[in-house]
């Protein structure tokens, strides 16, 4: 898709702040706070900066890159005094870097990494014109499912950090201007818990990695090294991806592999739990720790299966694969606000022996397996490729609003 240069009416200088350093990027939180950065970058001169410190010396034209920490430095102390586990530590030194960094580089707007970054609002509040609060996922709703599924702890306990979060969240919602969000989904969430606050802008996540994967729609992988070859990519010690990954290597892919015995199944990812690397044991089943990228992989891939059970935000590995040309088949939750059309683009399913089913019946039916990859791939790239994604941004800027 082209990926050409918006004409810029009036310059928006933009700093992007999140917990961890964001270039080079590598996980999903990390793709999103670039790939927004980058965009921005098509309205005017930008800073991403991380709370924690950079682990290289970070080079990236079109952006700034700095670090609020520096690796080995004496502990200082923190901001604030009151804590749940779904915000970060902020030190002292570090504020005080982000607080000279606003005064050196004069940004209009400054976008916050979510409420784990809630310290900073009210320090930034009077230092910028516009301060956004970019939440990757409603949290107190992912706090819902998350620790509905941990048996470890009683109903009132899961309960109670539900409750705090979103206190949190009201109060992070009372400092900003607006609120990004991923989906449609999460705007109608937040809108009914807290109506009538700020405005909502769903600025979805994109394809990641885009300027590496070729635009028109790549030929199906050949079948002489066995087929299919399923992939399933996610980041392996988030215990919703290990309980799907479990669930695709224990469930799903025996019974592919009754229709298909030569089928294989590559689980990638970034530091695979015990669990997860246990499963590299079962017949068919390839694990790939840490890989540099997944380039190889997608294009090997004949589809991809993602039986997720929780978790929260659009799912960008659905995109990548989509991208790629590569089949998907989910649950609903896995492909929850991305808006695809269920049997054209995607396949959906909660349960195991459907999904298992659905992977069969796509391989044994080529001119179907052509025409979803056709559907999907155009679908992603025209709705979360570059220029998408840099409208978006543009309209989460209030950049028409403000005559930009």
């Amino acid at each position: 898709m082209p990926s050409g240069t918006e004409p810029r009416s009036a310059e928006r200088r933009v700093l992007v702040v999140s917990h961890d350093p964001a270039f080079p990027p590598k996980s999903g939180t990390d793709l999103r706070n670039h790939r927004n950065a980058v965009a921005a970058a098509a309205f005017g001169p930008v800073c991403l900066a991380s709370v924690r410190p950079q682990a290289m010396e970070a080079v990236d034209p079109p952006i700034r890159i700095e670090a609020l920490s520096i690796e080995g430095e004496a502990r200082t102390g923190s901001v604030g005094w009151w804590r749940i586990r779904a915000e970060h530590r902020i030190s002292r030194s570090a504020l005080t870097r982000l607080e000279t960094l606003v005064r050196d580089f004069r940004p209009d707007t400054i976008v916050v990494e979510g409420i784990g970054l809630f310290k900073l609002l009210q320090p930034l509040r009077p230092l910028t014109k516009q301060l956004i609060l970019d939440m990757h996922n409603v949290e107190s709703d992912l706090a819902r499912q998350l620790h509905r599924a941990d048996k470890a702890r009683s109903a009132a306990a899961r309960l109670a950090t539900a409750i705090a979060i979103r206190r949190l969240e009201g109060k992070a919602l009372s400092l900003v201007d607006r609120v990004w969000v991923c989906s449609n989904e999460d705007r109608e969430r937040l809108m009914t818990l807290f109506p009538h606050r700020v405005p909502v802008d769903v600025v979805p996540n994109g394809i990641p990695h885009a300027g590496d994967i070729p635009e028109t729609l790549p030929a199906e992988p050949a079948a002489d090294n066995g087929f299919p070859v399923i992939l399933f990519v996610g980041h392996l010690d988030y215990p919703p991806n290990v309980d799907a990954a479990k669930r695709l290597a224990g469930i799903i892919f025996p019974r592919v592999q009754q229709a298909f015995p030569a089928a294989t199944l590559v689980i990638a990812g970034r530091r695979p739990k015990p669990a997860v690397r246990a499963l590299a044991g079962l017949p068919g089943v390839e694990l790939v720790e840490d890989p540099e990228t997944m380039a190889p992989f997608l294009s090997r891939a004949h589809l991809t299966i993602i039986p997720l059970a929780a978790g929260g935000g659009t799912r960008i590995k659905i995109l990548e694969a989509m991208a790629w040309g590569v089949p998907v088949i989910a649950t609903p939750l896995a492909a929850e606000g991305l808006g695809f059309i269920e049997n054209q683009e995607l396949l959906l399913s909660d349960s195991d022996e459907e999904l298992a089913q659905m992977a069969v019946g796509l391989c044994l039916d080529a001119e179907r397996r052509a025409n979803q990859r056709i559907r999907a791939h155009q679908a992603a790239w025209t709705r979360f490729g570059p220029r998408a994604i840099r409208n978006a941004v543009r309209d989460g800027l209030g950049l028409d609003e403000a005559g930009g």
